[in-house]
């Protein structure tokens, strides 16, 4: 009888060391819109989660679905995070510009001379003027692309007369108001429409990064590429759901923190330019493809109707209650 009691005991503790509880361990879904062959793919998004992975020991863990996996269209990613269908996401402020005119301030002419000069200004300003419009997130990373060019399908722009009348894609509402400036048609969409817009002649042309020739093959469509036009970046973010964020355990919310921020938003600037110039490099090479560098008058008359442009989106901000000469002087200077 004795022994049959130890016998039930010693299965008892064995049934119930099946039930003891592993680790715990996060998963978060990190949901981008572009695919896994993007510059950004690997060095920047993959090794996040690899070094979270590692430096929690396997408690934080970052699955990653590029290509719109989780939803199609760049335009709600902001909103994925926010709605917790991804915890992180990658996207562009342009894309909801009226949720982020304080961010989009940086891309205006004049404001900044440079993506890593750009990058560091919107830090520099991202508690005392940015942080509070991430509503219900938490910004990862934030930084921005070189200077757009203009992609033209098949009329050059030499001059700002050129422009005149032309529909251009823009990519947010700051962007629009420059080129409304310059005497052109905006059409805001995002990047992933631009192939087939510029292809069948809903516009004419694009105002872009020059990486975006090879990551949304617009190398195809383009015959012309304009540069020397008053400096205007693209600025993306990655951004994760606060409340996932304050899930973490402290510990792990510090690796994260040291994971993220300026740094790696730095490295991302580094390596969108270094991807903008193998494409135009690209562009160059392909016969019938034209790259026009515009005068020291052209781009005169550029920048004056750039300043034109800024003053009237920075009225436009001012009216609707925000301080916005207020931080873009915060930014220049």
């Amino acid at each position: 009888m004795k022994k049959l009691s130890l016998q039930i005991a010693g299965a008892a503790l064995a049934l119930s060391m099946l039930h003891v509880p592993a680790s715990a361990e996060t998963v978060l879904k990190f949901a981008s819109f572009v695919p896994a062959k993007y510059v950004l793919h690997k060095p920047i998004f993959q090794k996040l989660a690899d070094d979270i992975a590692k430096e929690t020991n396997g408690e934080v863990k970052i699955k990653i679905y590029p290509a719109g996996a989780l939803g199609k269209g760049p335009v709600e990613q902001y909103q994925r995070a926010v709605r917790r269908i991804a915890e992180i996401t990658y996207g562009l402020p342009g894309y909801t510009s009226s949720v982020f005119p304080k961010t989009l301030l940086i891309e205006l002419p004049g404001i900044t001379q440079g993506h890593q000069d750009a990058t560091k200004k919107l830090w520099k300003v991202m508690d005392t003027h940015l942080r509070k419009e991430f509503k219900r997130t938490v910004p990862l990373a934030l930084f921005v692309t070189p200077p757009a060019v203009l992609m033209m399908r098949d009329k050059p722009i030499r001059n700002l007369a050129d422009l005149k009348g032309l529909k251009i894609r823009a990519s947010s509402k700051s962007a629009a108001a420059i080129l409304t400036a310059y005497g052109a048609t905006p059409v805001q969409m995002p990047a992933t429409k631009v192939y087939t817009s510029m292809s069948t002649g809903v516009v004419d042309g694009a105002l872009m990064g020059t990486g975006s020739l090879l990551i949304f093959k617009l190398i195809e469509p383009t015959k012309y590429v304009t540069m020397g036009l008053p400096e205007m970046p693209t600025t993306l973010f990655m951004v994760m759901n606060e409340d996932a964020y304050k899930e973490l355990s402290a510990k792990n919310r510090a690796i994260l923190d040291r994971l993220t921020g300026l740094e790696m938003s730095l490295k991302s600037a580094r390596l969108e330019a270094n991807f903008g110039k193998i494409g135009l490099k690209k562009f160059r090479g392909l016969p019938g493809k034209q790259v026009i560098e515009l005068s020291a008058a052209a781009q005169a008359d550029f920048a004056k109707a750039a300043q034109n442009g800024v003053a009237a989106v920075l009225k436009d901000i001012e009216g609707k209650g925000v301080a916005a000469t207020e931080i873009a002087n915060a930014m220049k200077n």
